[in-house]
């Protein structure tokens, strides 16, 4: 097997455009030192070493500003073709989320934190008002726009691939983030996402931004010693930021915490590890007070672990052998005829909310004790299913106009690729790959978010748009397989060049 060389551990901490016959252009973040690098009278075309690294910032900003425009140009094609569609998506889940964030317009930020206020209708604690927040901000600029809304969307969705290519430079040979980043740019499942009026695609902008900060502060070994604390810390309120998105990122930061015996050497780990958990804590600690202030219970985040829970292990027992309910309307239904309160049958969380939803757990937990073996099953099956990629049909419509078409057709060319037929098997080759060379830090790197989403979000149910951010990374071993494939045929087709006899 042909490795290159930036895997095989023998490399000059160059960052190459060309590894390996990837065309004429050499990018070199970094270089080593040689003194021919020098400029001198015998060699003035000779560039210096300081000239080259000085440039390696202005490429790196090219590369990025290019894979964002690509990102937002797929986003805004596929916008212009079905941006009206997206109320159809989870539309009561929707209208939730804008409801709340004209509660906010009309009650103020501090009724969040007023028991007596209508903002904190125990109906809508279903879900974090982080995207009801920023709803709220976008509607005090352009009222009630769902225009508005999807162009910041996508805008920040198109900034979530650039940060996955930022990761890849931390990892990997240039072309190899290059390559992701256009994975990520033109994938039809995070374009189509990222038009929805849901918070899933900006959930995962967080969290790449905190994956990027622990990459960067493992091969940065020349920042200064107080500065890797604050990036550190930083990269933990990331995640807690994603919690005020999307609850499903609770638990990330504890288990990011257990990359670190991977990352940093002995002695070094347990700090570094509690400052990332104590940054997560401080900023889901705002939304966990807040609870307790006007509900006076503890909910951590958001209601509705207990429904998903129930609803989750009812997807895989079809036969119904169990009693559970796999919806939302036969949960309170059912619910209502258990405890013979008719009043449970209007709502998920009035009243009673918080009791019902640990009632739910509870039930579900007995269900798993019961049949502890097949639970474990349905993890297995539900984890596995994630690497599939959404089945989302591409969203250019056809159209009459010539200058779109021309617009149009590569695109629709390109995203035909999206298939788990074509992306699983490279997703695997670059996994290999990794552990072929021993790289296990790199690849502990890339699959601990996929990893944290197999063992928690297998337990619930589960839809393509909750673990979208597993996507990127896995997008990235998918990205090490088409460069590895690609320098293999080049060192197959390519002659080498004799030199001519003296």
């Amino acid at each position: 097997m042909v490795i290159p060389p930036i895997l095989s551990g023998k490399t000059n901490n160059r960052m190459s455009l060309n590894h390996c016959g990837f065309g004429i252009i050499r990018w070199q973040m970094k270089l080593s030192a040689p003194s021919d690098d020098v400029e001198t009278p015998a060699h003035p075309g000779v560039r210096r070493q300081s000239d080259l690294e000085a440039s390696a910032p202005a490429r790196t900003l090219l590369i990025v500003a290019l894979i964002f425009f690509v990102a937002l140009g797929v986003r805004l094609l596929n916008w212009h073709s079905h941006g009206s569609e997206v109320l159809g998506v989870q539309t009561s889940v929707a209208l939730n989320y804008k409801h709340l964030a004209g509660l906010i317009r009309a009650n103020g930020l501090s009724s969040l934190y007023d028991a007596s206020s209508s903002t904190n209708n125990p109906d809508l604690l279903g879900h974090p008002p982080g995207y009801p927040l920023l709803l709220s901000f976008l509607y005090g600029i352009a009222p009630e726009s769902d225009t508005a809304t999807q162009v910041v969307q996508m805008v920040l969705d198109s900034l979530s691939a650039v940060i996955i290519v930022l990761i890849a430079f931390e990892l990997f040979p240039a072309a190899i983030g290059i390559i992701a980043g256009l994975m990520a740019a033109f994938a039809p499942q995070f374009s189509w996402n990222s038009i929805l009026l849901l918070p899933d695609s900006l959930a995962a902008l967080p969290i790449l931004l905190a994956l990027f900060l622990i990459a960067r502060m493992r091969r940065r070994k020349d920042l200064p010693t107080q500065s890797w604390p604050i990036c550190i810390l930083a990269a933990g309120a990331l995640i807690g930021v994603s919690c005020w998105l999307r609850a499903n990122a609770l638990l990330l930061a504890p288990f990011l915490a257990l990359l670190f015996p991977f990352i940093y050497k002995r002695g070094g780990r347990l700090r570094p590890a509690l400052m990332l958990v104590c940054g997560a804590l401080l900023i889901v600690g705002l939304l966990t007070i807040r609870n307790a202030i006007v509900f006076d219970k503890f909910i951590p985040v958001s209601l509705g672990a207990g429904q998903t829970f129930l609803e989750g292990i009812a997807d895989y027992n079809t036969h119904g052998s169990l009693g559970l309910p796999q919806t939302d309307m036969e949960l309170i239904r059912g619910e209502a005829e258990t405890f013979h309160r008719p009043d449970y049958a209007n709502s998920l969380f009035t009243p009673d909310g918080v009791e019902r939803d640990r009632a739910r757990l509870a039930r579900g937990f007995a269900v798993v004790r019961a049949h502890p073996f097949w639970f474990f099953g349905v993890m297995v099956r539900r984890a596995a299913s994630m690497l599939r990629l959404e089945r989302t049909p591409l969203r250019l419509a056809a159209t009459t106009s010539a200058a779109w078409r021309v617009l149009q057709l590569p695109v629709r060319a390109v995203q035909k690729l999206f298939i788990t037929a074509i992306f699983l098997p490279l997703m695997l080759i670059g996994a290999g790959t990794l552990v072929y060379k021993r790289q296990f830090q790199t690849l502990a790197i890339l699959l601990a978010v996929p990893g944290y989403y197999f063992c928690t979000q297998s337990a619930l149910h589960t839809e393509y748009r909750y673990v979208l951010v597993i996507h990127y990374f896995l997008f990235v071993l998918a990205a090490l397989a088409v460069y590895s494939i690609a320098c293999m045929l080049s060192q197959r087709f390519t002659k080498p060049t004799s030199l001519p006899s003296p």
